[in-house]
């Protein structure tokens, strides 16, 4: 009997910690979800009333609908949560598998394929871009070169965007081109793909008067270790000033541009707080510390594409009197995107917060006014993309030749650079 009672007890404290366990882990994961906003809809009726009417709509489109092609569950539900997410506001966006997967790669700044830039004119597709110790350089592809073929198939009718896909491809995975000299001559090279980095500086220089020049593209993952690299650079040269070209460039990561702001600024100076949808100040971003060019001379060029992380960058530097911006007005979007990953790999974008300038305004629907507007046509404009900012890789006769068009006088940069000289002489 005694045996008994011992075998009893010792069952008993395992059933006992058993117990303690579940209870504990329970509560736990109930806190958890209760705690996750996004979990807290399980919990409510109006969700799962909300979750059978779309249920049962998405079983009538599929088996009713007069084409069952286009009327799989799959492609039913990527449209139907395209329009939930796009009537939310023009920002946020639903990612299917391939948009998704663009999406990083842009993030990143990176894709496997030869590493060419292409534009189509008039008389073809042509060569704008190409990137240092690319496949494509290696193999002697240059500025100006026509590509005529892509794997033996000519691309007289395919647009951009066909042609860019079809170069791209598999790492270590070939492509076959054609390619037209300006000379006339013609070659076929055989490509490997590889993985390219981009840099998110398109171009950066620094001429006889020690003006430093950077048109930033994007604002990536690898953008803060770049700039910080070219404005060391600028620095061991014995820098006098610089510009900042923030012209088309539509924004990117938050992050990046904080660190890029940091680098202009004294310690302990805002650059943007974010508030979200409770409208009390969720974050504030600052400078940590004195950054590295806080007292060099600058000017930031802007125009209608400066957009997001753009016009905090723009728009920390105007409001602490660090720089003066030239152009024309920003784009105007203040809100803050967040990325959520769904299942399948696809993704959403939704707009969470708002973001402020340091001395609490918003730009949001209004844009950034330039200390000094000047006012480019659309003509020219499109012009300087072709030709890029800053200095053109082509000459007159080559440009004239390609796209029909002398190099065009980039009025907002001569400005800029007027604008800086006085700032230069006034110190």
């Amino acid at each position: 009997m005694k045996l008994k009672r011992v075998i009893f007890g010792k069952v008993s404290i395992k059933w006992a910690m058993l117990l303690w366990i579940i209870c504990f882990g329970s509560g736990f994961v109930l806190v958890a979800l209760f705690t996750n906003q996004v979990h807290q809809a399980w919990f409510r009726y109006d969700y799962w009333q909300s979750m059978a009417r779309f249920g049962e709509s998405l079983r009538v489109a599929n088996t009713r609908y007069v084409d069952a092609n286009i009327s799989s569950f799959e492609n039913l539900t990527n449209h139907a949560i395209d329009g939930m997410v796009n009537s939310l506001d023009r920002h946020s966006a639903y990612y299917s598998y391939e948009e998704y997967k663009s999406f990083l790669e842009d993030t990143h700044r990176r894709y496997v394929g030869i590493g060419v830039m292409i534009r189509k004119i008039e008389t073809g597709i042509v060569v704008t871009g190409v990137f240092p110790k690319s496949p494509a350089e290696k193999v002697g592809i240059q500025l100006g070169d026509f590509v005529l073929e892509v794997n033996g198939n000519t691309v007289e009718q395919m647009s951009l965007e066909t042609v860019s896909s079809r170069i791209r491809g598999p790492k270590n995975t070939t492509v076959q081109l054609k390619i037209q000299k300006g000379s006339g001559l013609k070659f076929k090279h055989t490509i490997t793909r590889q993985k390219i980095e981009i840099s998110s500086i398109s171009e950066f220089s620094l001429d006889d008067d020690g003006i430093g020049y950077i048109h930033l593209r994007q604002f990536t993952e690898r953008t803060a270790k770049e700039f910080r690299s070219t404005i060391e650079y600028f620095l061991s040269e014995d820098v006098q000033g610089m510009i900042l070209d923030l012209r088309d460039n539509g924004g990117g990561l938050l992050s990046a541009a904080v660190e890029v702001a940091r680098i202009f600024l004294n310690k302990d100076q805002v650059i943007v707080s974010i508030r979200g949808r409770s409208n009390l100040v969720e974050q504030i971003f600052q400078s940590e510390e004195i950054g590295l060019a806080s007292d060099m001379p600058m000017v930031i060029l802007v125009n209608a594409s400066s957009a997001s992380a753009s016009e905090i960058v723009a728009g920390a530097l105007m409001t602490t009197d660090r720089a003066k911006v030239i152009g024309e007005r920003s784009f105007g979007k203040g809100s803050v995107q967040t990325i959520f990953p769904l299942s399948g790999e696809t993704g959403l974008r939704l707009t969470t917060s708002m973001y402020f300038l340091p001395n609490g305004s918003t730009i949001h629907e209004k844009g950034i006014e330039p200390d000094y507007p000047i006012i480019c046509n659309d003509a020219n404009k499109t012009r300087l993309r072709i030709q890029g900012y800053g200095k053109s890789d082509f000459n007159k006769t080559k440009m004239i030749s390609l796209f029909g068009f002398e190099p065009v006088e980039d009025t907002q940069l001569i400005k800029a650079h007027e604008v800086l000289q006085e700032i230069i002489r006034e110190q």
